[in-house]
């Protein structure tokens, strides 16, 4: 069969949207981060530092513009969302040594212990969203993922 039969291709005769597997992304994204939102909503946290806290326990520090481009969100968000998580001492902000114009954000032990405590919460959620997918399905998941996201990357 070839690429232009499949239902779920939108050029298709008989495309349904139920079949289209970026529509099934979209909405897959959109109820994990609602998901996600509710539960953070209850500790008094929200998804914005619960990013921010996350990418930089990835790589502390990261520049600002590094965590707008990892987390999705424009710069000037992202920059008044750190100055709150600092402000409550979460993160520290500081000058890179090699180039005075890039803020280095760095995550303080006050932001990971609070990332520490919310890696539970974390957990329950991911381990929702994969209950009866073994390590392999999620393993191949996340390579067609990246596949797909280099596509992208590379389209057009």
């Amino acid at each position: 069969m070839s690429n232009n039969s499949l239902k779920n291709r939108p050029d298709a005769a008989n495309f349904l949207l139920e079949d289209y597997p970026l529509y099934n992304l979209n909405r897959t994204s959109a109820t994990y981060i609602s998901k996600m939102s509710d539960v953070l909503k209850s500790i008094n946290m929200d998804q914005p530092r619960w990013r921010i806290l996350m990418l930089l326990n990835d790589k502390n520090p990261s520049n600002v513009s590094e965590l707008s481009r990892r987390s999705v969100t424009k710069l000037s968000t992202i920059t008044r969302i750190i100055i709150r998580m600092e402000d409550k001492g979460l993160v520290k902000r500081t000058t890179c040594p090699v180039d005075a114009r890039v803020t280095q954000v760095h995550l303080t032990k006050d932001g990971q212990a609070l990332l520490d405590s919310l890696h539970n919460v974390a957990s329950r959620i991911y381990e929702r969203a994969f209950i009866g997918i073994d390590n392999q399905q999620i393993e191949d998941f996340m390579a067609t993922l990246k596949h797909i996201r280099a596509n992208l990357t590379d389209a057009l």
